[in-house]
């Protein structure tokens, strides 16, 4: 029983391989069969591709990375120490997106086809350039824009922050190459501008501040000089009449906390509660500056001439010294401040002309490669359906004509 079980299962496998290998001629015969018709569509799809690769534009492109710089990082770093457990990265620093944002933005796209005139480059099918004018009616900023947005892609690397800028353009590697330089300086310039902050404000007014207390510091010493060697008998009233260097700095104080002041209320992003404190010390400032004031009115004595002409110009030298001091410690905190709120990238890779002996697209041997494996694919399948409509064909003609000698 169990050899004529084994000599079953064995006639069938190899009447199973003996229908397989059959089918499988059957297949070659049919592809024999309709060669022309593989050839044809084979040939087909890569004459059509041929003659698209030859007739179309040349599309040129190029590439520049740059590292966002600066900005603060508001509760990112927690968030992106969290998305690391889970598999996946963010980027920890608020100035990649924001950099991001203005690559991307319509306001810059817009600013590089000014500065470029790239409207007719654009727009080549409605520009005339023998007459250098508009065929019809001339195509708007806002038109441009959309058509650049297509040629501009922005990427970012989220495990490093690393932005890539690329640009393509058809026939004209240069202006690719210039659509990516002019991107950049525009990022830069609406970063600085929007990068108007509360502690920039403060850096500027201190630093106003700052240059008029030079400047009464060097006539302080002048006069000071011209007094010592006798060019000069009285001391003239120079700023406040106070005599001592502690006036001098909080008077600085003052001046630094009224330009805080001044840039709270002009920013809206500013909170009242910090305006409402900051208006509070800078009234006790001025209590602190009418006392010393008072104080210092009436601690002079009686002495000569001269020597009450030098002790007023060194007090006065003391309180220019001490002011100047004072407001140059607080334009140093304001700069390193705005440092930190500042945004800004840094360019890795600038871009470059892209050679115009390989353009970026058409790929020419890939779409021959597709098209010829395509057509090839194509052609095999129109043989087998062309070989199976012919046998259901024969099949009713062949039950046709039995039907009629019955």
């Amino acid at each position: 029983m169990e050899e004529k079980k084994e000599l079953s299962s064995r006639e069938y496998v190899s009447s199973y391989v003996e229908e397989d290998e059959i089918d499988l001629y059957e297949l070659w015969l049919v592809l024999k069969k309709r060669k022309k018709w593989v050839w044809g569509f084979t040939l087909s799809f890569v004459l059509i591709a041929l003659i698209y690769v030859l007739i179309a534009s040349p599309v040129y492109r190029t590439e520049t990375t740059l590292m966002p710089l600066g900005g603060k990082n508001k509760g990112l770093g927690s968030l992106a120490a969290l998305a690391s457990l889970a598999g996946f990265s963010i980027p920890t620093s608020q100035s990649g997106i924001t950099v991001e944002a203005v690559l991307k933005s319509r306001t810059l796209r817009e600013e590089v086809i000014k500065r470029l005139h790239l409207l007719p480059l654009l727009f080549p099918d409605k520009w005339d350039p023998v007459k250098k004018k508009w065929k019809k009616e001339a195509p708007t900023l806002y038109d441009g824009q959309k058509i650049l947005k297509d040629l501009m892609s922005v990427s970012t690397d989220r495990k490093t922050g690393v932005l890539t800028l690329s640009v393509e353009f058809k026939k004209y590697p240069k202006v690719a190459y210039k659509i990516a330089k002019e991107t950049l300086e525009v990022a830069r310039e609406i970063l600085n501008e929007k990068a108007f902050t509360i502690a920039r404000r403060y850096r500027i007014y201190v630093g106003e501040r700052l240059k008029d207390a030079e400047k009464l510091l060097k006539k302080t010493e002048k006069i000071y000089k011209e007094f010592l060697s006798g060019k000069i008998k009285e001391v003239p009233l120079i700023g406040p009449e106070e005599d001592f260097e502690t006036y001098g700095k909080v008077k600085g104080k003052l001046i630094a906390k009224q330009a805080k002041l001044r840039a709270l209320e002009e920013s809206k992003y500013s909170s009242r509660e910090k305006i409402r404190e900051l208006k509070g010390e800078i009234y006790e400032l001025k209590k602190k500056l009418q006392n010393l004031k008072s104080k210092l009115n009436t601690s002079y004595v009686a002495a000569p001439e001269y020597l009450w002409n030098l002790k007023k110009l060194q007090a006065r030298m003391e309180i220019a010294i001490g002011l100047y001091e004072t407001l140059l410690k607080e334009y140093e905190l304001a700069k390193a401040k705005e440092m930190q709120e500042r945004i800004s990238f840094q360019v890795i890779d600038p871009p470059y002309v892209p050679e115009k002996k390989h353009p970026y697209k058409p790929k020419k041997k890939l779409i021959l490669a597709v098209a010829g494996v395509s057509g090839l694919f194509m052609g095999i399948f129109a043989a087998f359906f062309k070989e199976w409509l012919d046998n259901v064909r024969r099949r009713y003609e062949e039950e046709a004509k039995d039907e009629e000698s019955t």
